[in-house]
């Protein structure tokens, strides 16, 4: 569920990033799309595992990162490091953990069971199935989930219009100095 999964975090940062420019004048949403990923890096590191080159101290299966200790864990570590390149460590904290929220929650709706989301809180599997997980779009996609997300992020852009109007849209005076490559982005 890939494409899906940038559906998903897409259309939640495009209302975030409105809340964010609204509020505090920075729209960091990119980060919920761009960590929308990283709970499925298990099956990178399963792969690994199987290859049996690197000696690993812990038997890791897919799934053992779709939990809140992981996505704790891995906001805080996020935060951090995009800090260093000029990002507020806050506005990476919540956007690295929205992101990897919405990753659950796309979860939450196609697999039952899915994963224990709450561990180490509590081991309870949680998972709803509404939809089905089936990749019917040309071996790559579901295409109801597909759809779906296409739905959400039209939505999601709408209301941002509706609300923020297109007199932004283009407007290069948003330019901002980032430390990473020190040019002007917009």
């Amino acid at each position: 569920m890939y494409i899906e999964h940038i559906l998903y975090s897409a259309a939640l940062a495009v209302i975030v990033g409105m809340l964010f420019s609204r509020y505090t004048g920075r729209d960091p949403s990119w980060i919920i799309i761009a960590v929308a990923f990283i709970p499925d890096i298990d099956y990178v590191l399963e792969e690994i595992q199987n290859w049996g080159w690197f000696a690993v101290p812990v038997e890791i299966h897919h799934g053992d990162l779709h939990n809140v200790l992981f996505l704790i864990v891995f906001s805080f570590l996020f935060a951090g490091v995009v800090s260093y390149f000029g990002i507020r460590f806050v506005d990476g904290l919540v956007c690295s953990a929205l992101g990897i929220l919405a990753h659950f929650f796309e979860d939450l709706l196609v697999f039952n069971p899915a994963y224990s989301f709450l561990w180490p809180y509590s081991p309870k599997i949680f998972g709803l199935g509404i939809m089905e997980n089936t990749r019917n779009l040309f071996g790559i996609a579901n295409s109801t989930v597909l759809i779906i997300g296409m739905v959400l992020l039209a939505g999601a852009v709408l209301v941002r219009t509706l609300v923020e109007g297109t007199e932004r849209i283009g407007n290069k005076d948003d330019c901002v100095r980032c430390r990473l490559c020190r040019a002007k982005h917009w």
